[in-house]
């Protein structure tokens, strides 16, 4: 098969495989940003090049279904999925929940378009491909390439949509660097240990982020549960501080709970966690004891994809609510 023992490079857009005017890289000009000594190890195979602002929760489950393919049923040695980099680290993070293979999985994106100034189309393909190769990323789960580094979906924070340093490994190390940008990979640790689920159903639609600011919010909660709350299969909270929310938030937060829909709580900060340091109305505390499922240290982003795909796992209850906090 064209794909046995070959690294699969799997064009989901990004403006890494893009130009300026949107057309996309050809197979000929992508190969000849590889050295010869890589070449013959890829195939490259195109997904989807709409804009990531299209995606969905259950378009990413079809593609991990089709890198999936590529390895169980084709013998692919590993696969390098190229995206827009403004979801590089949700849709790796997605994977990562889900990928229960040991062949590398690689994520890879770039600010800048394809031939343009700055561009680091080349550096991104050769630095992934030769990561997959390494033997290093083995068993690793989803991956991601960039800054010349790999990181775990988890420790990877968006700051920027302009700059390089757009991309931030927080709060953990890279795990592995490039010695240089066209030099070989050198692991330096492993990731942090990883639940993997296999979901067994459809990929929850409906599970929005409400995000509380000053004096801000009750309006967004209150047509939830006049107009669509019916169509709610989950909700985040993201919080103040440690996960606090306005006062006028928890009347209508208890009866969201009467329904069993799913609530999860998190904290709006970058590096934030929920804590239940102190109980007043709309605290932290308070807010967990009715019944919030704990996000802990994830982002809400994170956090609604873990719950995405817990649900579709069938986790209900403690079961849910302990896969939420990482405990198993």
């Amino acid at each position: 098969m064209e794909n046995r023992d070959k690294i699969v490079v799997l064009l989901a857009g990004g403006r890494i495989v893009q130009r300026q005017d949107g057309a996309e890289l050809t197979d000929e000009e992508l190969y000849a940003l590889l050295p010869d000594d890589l070449r013959t190890h890829v195939v490259f195979q195109k997904w989807s090049f709409q804009p990531v602002s299209n995606y969905t929760l259950r378009m990413c489950g079809e593609l991990i279904g089709m890198v999936t393919s590529y390895v169980h049923d084709e013998g692919a040695r590993g696969v390098v999925v190229t995206c827009g980099i403004s979801l590089l680290a949700e849709l790796s993070y997605f994977a990562d929940l889900v990928w229960n293979l040991n062949p590398p999985l690689i994520f890879t994106g770039s600010i800048f378009n394809a031939g343009t100034s700055g561009s680091e189309t080349g550096t991104r393909l050769r630095q992934s491909v030769k990561a997959a190769l390494s033997g290093s990323c083995t068993g690793k789960g989803a991956l991601i390439c960039i800054q010349d580094a790999i990181y775990a979906p988890a420790d990877v924070l968006r700051i920027s949509n302009f700059n390089r340093s757009g991309l931030l490994a927080f709060p953990e190390s890279p795990l592995g660097v490039f010695s240089q940008p066209s030099g070989n990979y050198i692991s330096l640790r492993y990731p942090r240990h990883r639940y993997v689920q296999s979901t067994v159903k459809p990929l929850a639609r409906n599970i929005p982020v409400i995000t509380a600011s000053l004096g801000d919010g009750d309006v967004l909660l209150r047509a939830l549960l006049d107009k669509r709350f019916e169509e709610l299969d989950g909700l985040i909270i993201s919080g103040l501080g440690d996960g606090d929310v306005p006062s006028s938030w928890v009347p209508m937060l208890r009866k969201l709970m009467k329904s069993d829909i799913p609530i999860v709580l998190t904290s709006r900060y970058p590096d934030g966690i929920v804590q239940a340091t102190e109980n007043y109305e709309g605290s932290a505390s308070q807010l967990l004891e009715m019944g919030l499922l704990n996000g802990g240290m994830l982002s809400p982003y994170q956090a609604r994809i873990k719950l995405a795909v817990g649900m579709s796992a069938g986790l209900e209850g403690n079961a849910l609510a302990e896969y939420i906090a990482g405990i198993h």
